[in-house]
């Protein structure tokens, strides 16, 4: 959905648009599934709350990341060396925000 067709359907805002869309969704996927509404009603929030704190969680590494010197690629390297040290960094980057990662989720379920 474009940021300006809820301007056609009668919403005030996209996030209304955005809201009725997602209301429309699941209510087709509770009639495909053969669970009691109240259970799939659960199911679907938690769903969504899930996803959207790992998006808030893998995003909060990246920036906590981005705050210390050890994970800033311009502090190790050039302008001229960096095409050929990309690989490499980003697998240092990434192995270490998977394991931020892990920690943080870990820390949230115990």
């Amino acid at each position: 959905m474009s940021d300006y067709s809820f301007m056609k359907s009668g919403f005030d805002n996209v996030q209304d648009a955005v809201n009725e869309e997602e209301m429309k969704q699941n209510i087709e996927i509770m009639k495909e599934c053969p669970l009691d509404p109240v259970e799939e009603a659960k199911i679907l929030i938690v769903d969504k709350i899930t996803r959207h704190l790992s998006d808030v969680i893998f995003e909060k590494v990246c920036n906590e990341m981005g705050n210390h010197y050890v994970f800033q690629s311009q502090n190790y390297l050039t302008e001229a060396g960096y095409e050929q040290f990309e690989d490499e960094w980003f697998e240092f980057y990434h192995e270490h925000h998977g394991d931020i990662l892990y920690e943080v989720m870990k820390n949230i379920t115990n």
